[in-house]
């Protein structure tokens, strides 16, 4: 019996371990896709964790939760993610 699309895909990505149920495995990341209402968290996280840039060939944020609003936050958030871009 062949391989699963996600076994096929684990496989092509596959850094470390095996690929076998319940192994843990490291795996080569292509691309990261993040939005503003979860995307800043991960960004602050990744500065915290002293990661000084992704290393992916590409990495996309989008803004479409916090277009609209009054307050100073949604604009200082975004003004921080077109930073960390």
């Amino acid at each position: 019996m062949g391989l699963t699309i996600a076994q096929k895909i684990i496989k092509a990505h596959l850094l470390s371990g095996e690929v076998t149920p319940g192994s843990e495995i490291g795996l080569k990341i292509d691309q990261t896709l993040t939005q503003d209402a979860t995307g800043t968290m991960a960004y602050l996280e990744f500065e915290a964790i002293g990661i000084p840039r992704v290393r992916t060939e590409l990495s996309v944020a989008y803004i479409d939760h916090t277009t609209l609003h009054s307050g100073f936050e949604n604009a200082d958030d975004h003004l921080y993610i077109q930073s960390v871009a």
